[in-house]
């Protein structure tokens, strides 16, 4: 069976620190560009879409993970 890649996104904002899992990567701050893999969306506690998503340094470690409000990635086909 073929591995499939989750979806991709790019981060259109800089996302506030206390949304990022710092542990979870390498220390890396999120920088409007990155490109994201999409993980598991959710509603926010203030009912907005949000979602889980990770960042990948080239060779496959995480650089950081977090999450974001939907209206600050851009999903890439």
């Amino acid at each position: 069976m073929e591995r499939r890649s989750p979806p991709k996104a790019r981060l259109l904002a800089n996302i506030p620190s206390e949304r990022v899992e710092y542990t979870a990567g390498d220390g890396s701050q999120p920088e409007a560009g990155d490109i994201v893999a999409l993980d598991q969306g959710y509603i926010g506690p203030n009912g907005e879409p949000m979602g889980m998503v990770v960042c990948f340094n080239a060779d496959g470690s995480i650089r950081w993970a977090g999450d974001v409000l939907d209206s600050e990635i851009e999903v890439l086909q």
